[in-house]
């Protein structure tokens, strides 16, 4: 009866100090999952989106209530299970996140929908105008058309523009995104195209893979970092690595490509990187290229928008001037996005290059 005194004060304390860590817990996390609930109404969330904001709003809501703790575990199963699903089948039909150069997959980059995030940036970059106004006219409508678009032919995918905010992409450990050659089992062409400023991404990539399907050609899209600075050691490392594994694969021609800041590295990283056992057949520079750089020496393909201001389409002109008869110049009548904005001309124009290049060139 005595140790039945003693021992009882400490088993009837220990509960309120749980209550009370419960209940600062919950504290802590509604302000977040209110936060999110708001950017996930703003933005339109896709579907595991959702799930997260009601998982932490069920979490809070249970935590901070006592007589409803059932909330609380009902939102954890909740998120996990999101998390599980995002695990298990965001992986795409055709398009997969590798990591190079030794294979296989980051599990981190299965974790989060690439659309939540690239349109909250979006519409953030709009409010506070921090991109020119002749660049954006319909960026954010056109960045959702493209998400839907890829999303009906892939399902869910994984994106590397979270390790890429982690900061896990080095020369030697770094994601792409590859998409397989249309009809082919083994190809000996392959597309790389280096992303721009803001890092990887998918939508981007699989927007490249519908031209390149012309020509039943792998395309690649390494990742480098969130500034796009392909021209830095890095960036030259990287692409020299990608090289190593397309030559393992028994890729034997390639095609070098940019986007924007990608441009600029494709032109100027086109003599630098040595590519032994590949043949460069000729550059695809999609809104953006280096004025400066000297000249690629191959067929090169120039997409640019009529009222880019980010890459300035005086310049870009200028440099199709300088290359002369070995530049396919074409203009569209858009801003810096013109890839997204005006797809199907973009697509166009690259999968009828290629397919001349391949037609009249062994």
């Amino acid at each position: 009866m005595t140790q039945l005194l003693t021992t009882a004060p400490t088993a009837k304390g220990a509960s309120p100090w749980r209550s009370r860590l419960a209940f600062l817990t919950g504290l802590g996390l509604a302000p977040l999952a209110l936060c999110l609930w708001g950017l996930a109404v703003w933005v339109g969330a896709s579907v595991s989106g959702w799930g997260y904001v009601a998982s932490l709003l069920l979490l809070s809501a249970g935590l901070l209530a006592r007589s409803r703790r059932w909330m609380a575990w009902g939102g954890l199963a909740l998120l996990l299970l999101v998390v599980t699903t995002r695990l298990v089948f965001a992986r795409g039909t055709h398009l997969d996140t590798l990591h190079l150069p030794a294979g296989g997959h980051r599990w981190v980059n299965r974790l989060v929908d690439e659309r939540d995030g690239t349109l909250l940036a979006a519409h953030a970059l709009m409010l506070t105008r921090r991109l020119p106004r002749s660049d954006t006219r319909e960026f954010v409508s056109a960045l959702e058309a493209a998400f839907q678009r890829m999303g009906s032919a892939e399902g869910m995918v994984a994106t590397p523009a979270i390790a890429t905010y982690l900061g896990l992409q080095t020369p030697e450990s770094f994601d792409a995104l590859v998409m397989p050659a249309a009809g082919k089992d083994r190809p000996d062409t392959a597309v790389v195209f280096l992303h721009g400023f803001t890092g990887n991404f998918a939508v981007y990539c699989w927007e490249m893979a519908q031209a390149v399907r012309s020509i039943s050609a792998l395309t690649v899209c390494p990742s480098v970092g969130p500034l796009g600075h392909w021209w830095e050691p890095e960036g030259a490392r990287t692409l020299e690595s990608t090289y190593a594994w397309l030559a393992a694969q028994g890729i034997r021609r390639v095609y070098l490509g940019g986007l924007s800041n990608g441009g600029v590295g494709a032109t100027l990283l086109m003599n630098r990187v040595p590519h032994p056992g590949l043949v460069l057949r000729g550059l695809i520079l999609v809104s953006g290229a280096g004025p400066q750089a000297p000249a690629p020496g191959v067929p090169t393909l120039m997409v640019q928008g009529r009222t880019d201001s980010t890459m300035p389409t005086p310049s870009m002109r200028a440099y199709a001037r300088r290359l002369g008869a070995s530049a396919t110049y074409v203009e569209i009548d858009s801003g810096h996005f013109a890839f997204l904005d005006h797809h199907e001309e973009c697509r166009r124009a690259i999968s009828t290059w290629l397919r001349q290049r391949e037609t009249h060139t062994p």
